[in-house]
């Protein structure tokens, strides 16, 4: 039961079938009935939304315990093949082994003859239920955000990229799982998920979440980090008994600056020949 999912049902929707039943048994662990039933609700969900009437998916769950256990089942099935719904348009593309990819060309497939799509007014995204693990967005918290990126190096999807030229955070939607990598990585609690699903072409596109203005060296003017992230520190800092004075405005400075500082400035104690200075 746990080896089967939106991207095995979907396949089979647009290969000719009406409803997917997928039998759920006392014997099967509570955590992989939910686990299913969640996405079944999201995959339902997408295709209501998209405008496909009646239920294409669909859980049964028995107590394989139960005396009665295959009247129940029989009559379950029964019911579920007495009211088909009409069946999806026919795909013509091959499946593929990669799980991700094949949801993808499911999905793209949906979309192209989306009867809501075709409306005076299309809608521009799709809310889905629950934590929705196979899309969604991420929302940042502009007066929190540092932009220290450390949410692009925690994704693992590729969905959260840097810049090469100026601080900012970008992200391309159709790359995100929704696996809250980036949301328990960020330091300042900056970053929210939320399931949805995109419909517009945005949906593909890198688009900047946030953008930040870079901290210029107050020695040489070299842009490093960003204002929100220095000024960030210099307030955790300003009372600690180690950052008082000269430290504390040191760490305005670039690195190579910091060094020099150290090495140039008087009032900075030294140990020479002579003793401690």
């Amino acid at each position: 039961m746990a080896s089967v999912g939106l991207d095995l049902w979907w396949a089979a929707l647009l290969s000719g079938a009406h409803r997917v039943v997928v039998l759920g048994t006392s014997a099967d662990a509570p955590q992989y009935r939910q686990a299913l039933a969640d996405q079944m609700a999201q995959g339902q969900a997408v295709l209501s939304g998209l405008g496909y009437a009646g239920v294409h998916l669909q859980m049964v769950s028995i107590d394989t315990t139960a005396p009665d256990a295959l009247a129940r089942l029989d009559a379950a099935l029964q019911a579920a093949a007495s009211t088909p719904p009409a069946a999806l348009p026919t795909g013509r593309f091959a499946i593929t082994n990669d799980k991700r990819a094949a949801l993808e060309l499911a999905l793209q497939h949906l979309l192209d003859h989306a009867p809501s799509l075709r409306a005076a007014t299309p809608p521009e995204a799709l809310a889905l239920p629950g934590a929705a693990p196979l899309w969604g967005t991420v929302q940042v918290d502009a007066a929190k955000c540092t932009t220290c990126l450390s949410c692009v190096s925690a994704c693992p999807a590729g969905a959260l990229m840097d810049t090469a030229d100026r601080p900012a955070l970008r992200f391309i939607e159709k790359n995100c799982v929704q696996c809250g990598l980036c949301q328990s990585t960020c330091p300042e609690g900056a970053i929210e998920l939320a399931p949805r699903l995109l419909l517009s072409r945005e949906r593909r596109e890198p688009r900047v979440l946030h953008e930040s203005k870079p901290w210029a060296c107050i020695r040489c003017s070299k842009p490093f980090g960003t204002v929100q992230a220095i000024e960030a520190m210099l307030g955790k800092l300003a009372g600690h008994a180690m950052f008082q004075g000269d430290a504390l405005e040191r760490l305005k400075m670039c690195s190579d600056c910091r060094v020099v500082d150290i090495y140039s400035n008087p009032n900075e104690s030294r140990i020479t020949d002579s003793g401690l200075h």
